[in-house]
């Protein structure tokens, strides 16, 4: 079970602007359905049915105490696997029910300076399922992911309802430990649903479908084709070598996410000195070209001179004295 909360700077860019009206982003997670000819409707802990109307006035509502720049509403999303979608038959009301539990995880996650603790009725949050996903790069791009990828899209408000506290998820560590948040809902997942997360080494011992190893072959190939359009000149990234690195780390996570960091680096304009080095570690390691000889010499010298003793000053501490005439002739002049 995979818990996030969106940074819109870097995910959505405007669809998950969050520090004016929710308008836009409740109009986004409504896409599905209307793709589908149906209703929108939001859930949250006390009806499973809400309008779209209803979700905008009550968040944009309340804002009171907020200001112009401050963020008045943040994004979440819970991405189950697809091994834990196939253990509740991806059925949307478990995942509905888990949804209602994941948000007293986060009222409880918060420490507040008064002391209080807050509990899930103290939130103002709504959310709706999401069936689908879609490829964002490649020649499959706009494509629906095979797969189950049912996930749930939540809105919760910066301001409790009673609008006395502001509820910064992105604040101090110590107001909001993002990873607590995240490994209680794991186990969260693991106990309503009475689910046992895999260990590492089942993972790589159970072996892989070839359509699965297929999928993500192919996904590792259009990430290094939309990557060699940015390097004008050779060489161009090995896709022979990208293939062979994913498969030698199992095709897991943390490829994935340094091959989409890679990309993002990319993007951004940054200078790569190596970009498999980036792919293995996820740093990259810098060229070191050697020192010129009068680079070196210069060194040396400095060096010596540091080794050199200084004489020790005489009583009177002639230093400052000879700064007080210093500062006195020039005053003359």
């Amino acid at each position: 079970m995979h818990s996030k909360i969106i940074d819109p700077r870097r995910d959505g860019r405007f669809v998950f602007a969050n520090r004016g009206s929710c308008s836009k982003t409740v109009s986004y997670l409504g896409h599905e359905a209307r793709e589908r000819g149906e209703a929108v409707r939001f859930f949250h802990q006390e009806r499973t049915e809400v309008p779209t109307e209803e979700v905008k006035e009550t968040m944009d509502a309340n804002t009171k105490g907020l200001r112009k720049q401050q963020e008045k509403f943040y994004s979440l999303v819970l991405s189950p696997s697809q091994a834990e979608l196939q253990h509740i038959k991806n059925d949307p009301e478990k995942l509905q029910a888990y949804t209602v539990k994941v948000m007293e995880n986060y009222a409880a996650n918060f420490h507040l300076n008064d002391g209080r603790r807050l509990s899930a009725s103290d939130l103002l949050w709504y959310a709706t399922i999401h069936q689908q996903r879609k490829e964002k790069e490649g020649e499959a791009k706009g494509k629906t992911k095979p797969g189950l990828h049912q996930h749930v899209h939540i809105l919760v408000s910066a301001k409790d309802k009673t609008g006395e506290y502001r509820l910064n998820p992105k604040g101090r560590k110590s107001y909001f430990i993002f990873k607590d948040w995240q490994v209680k809902n794991g186990k969260t997942f693991q106990e309503m649903f009475d689910y046992r997360k895999p260990t590492v080494s089942e993972k790589l011992t159970a072996g892989m479908p070839e359509e699965t190893k297929q999928r993500h072959q192919q996904r590792i190939r259009d990430k290094i084709a939309y990557l060699n359009e940015y390097l004008i000149s050779s060489p161009k990234l090995s896709v022979e070598k990208a293939l062979a690195m994913g498969k030698e780390q199992q095709y897991g996570k943390g490829f994935f996410f340094r091959l989409h960091h890679l990309t993002q680096q990319f993007q951004q304009g940054k200078l790569i000195h190596d970009p498999y080095q980036v792919l293995e570690t996820g740093k990259d390691t810098p060229v070191r070209f050697p020192e010129p000889p009068v680079m070196s010499f210069a060194k040396s010298v400095k060096q010596l001179g540091n080794q050199v003793a200084e004489p020790e000053e005489p009583l009177g501490h002639p230093k400052k004295k000879q700064h007080r005439v210093w500062k006195h002739q020039s005053l003359e002049r």
